[in-house]
C-alpha cells in the first residue's frame, strides 16, 4: 500500500537552469571583471565594448547583461579597485615608515610594486588619465586628493603649514611619467633604471616638497638618501 507521502502532489518542476549559488554568481563577475582589464590594456578605455570582453571572457551576452548593464559599468569596477589599491598601499606605506624621508622612500617604492602589479594597463592608465571623458581621469583625481592629504597630515605633524595643491599635483605628475618611464621605457624595468629613476623621484621630491630647511642642507640630505646632486 503506499505511503501517505507518496499520495501527495508533487511540487512543480523548476522552469530554465538551476539557480546559481553566490560563489558561481561571484566567479562570473570575476571572469567578467578580468576580461574588461585584459581588453582596456590591449584597446584602451575608448576601444572596449561588450563584444570584445565577451570574447575575452568566453561568455555569453545573455551571461553579461545579468550581472553588468554596459561596458563601462565593468570598467569603471576594474579602475576602482586598480585606483584603491594604489591608494591603499601608498598610504600604508607611508604610514608604517618612520621620518619624514623614510615616508617618501616608502612611498615611492609602494608606488613601483603597484606599477608592476598592475602591468600591461598601466600603459592605458597612462595614457587616458588626463582625458576627461575617460574614467581614469576621476580615479586619478581620488590618488591626488589622497596623496594631498596624506601630506598635509606630515606636514601638521612638523608644524608646518600645508602644502600648495599645485606644487603637490605637479610631483604626482612627475612622479607618474617616471614611473611609467619605469616600467615601459627603453631600458625595460631593471634595477640600474630604478636606481636612476628613484634619484630622479627624490630629487623631485626635496625640489617641490622641501622648504627652507632641507634646500639650506641639501648635501647633507643628498648623502642621507644616497642621491647625487651632479
Amino acid at each position: 500500500m503506499p505511503q501517505p507521502d507518496a499520495l501527495a502532489p508533487r511540487p512543480p518542476r523548476g522552469r530554465g537552469r538551476p539557480k546559481r549559488s553566490a560563489a558561481e554568481n561571484e566567479l562570473t563577475r570575476l571572469a567578467i571583471r578580468q576580461a574588461g582589464r585584459q581588453v582596456m590594456a590591449e584597446h584602451g578605455y575608448h576601444g572596449v565594448s561588450v563584444e570584445l570582453i565577451l570574447r575575452s571572457a568566453g561568455l555569453s551576452r545573455a551571461t553579461f547583461y545579468r550581472y553588468f548593464n554596459n561596458a563601462q559599468e565593468v570598467i569603471e569596477l576594474v579602475l576602482q579597485d586598480v585606483n584603491d589599491r594604489l591608494i591603499e598601499s601608498v598610504i600604508t606605506a607611508v604610514r608604517q615608515a618612520q621620518g619624514p624621508l623614510q615616508k617618501v622612500e616608502a612611498g615611492l617604492l609602494a608606488w613601483r610594486r603597484w606599477g608592476e602589479e598592475t602591468g600591461p594597463l598601466l600603459r592605458a592608465i597612462f595614457a587616458e588619465m588626463h582625458d576627461a571623458q575617460s574614467p581614469a581621469h576621476g580615479h586619478r583625481q581620488r590618488v591626488l586628493d589622497a596623496v594631498q592629504t596624506e601630506l598635509n597630515a606630515a606636514a601638521a605633524a612638523l608644524g608646518r603649514r600645508p602644502f600648495d595643491p599645485l606644487q603637490v599635483e605637479a610631483f604626482v605628475i612627475g612622479v607618474e611619467y617616471l614611473g611609467y618611464r619605469f616600467h615601459f621605457g627603453p631600458d625595460g624595468p631593471t634595477d640600474s633604471a630604478w636606481a636612476r629613476t628613484r634619484q630622479a623621484m627624490l630629487r623631485l621630491a626635496v625640489g617641490l616638497l622641501g622648504g627652507a630647511l632641507e634646500w639650506g642642507n641639501a648635501r647633507q640630505l643628498a648623502e642621507v638618501l644616497d642621491i647625487s646632486l651632479d
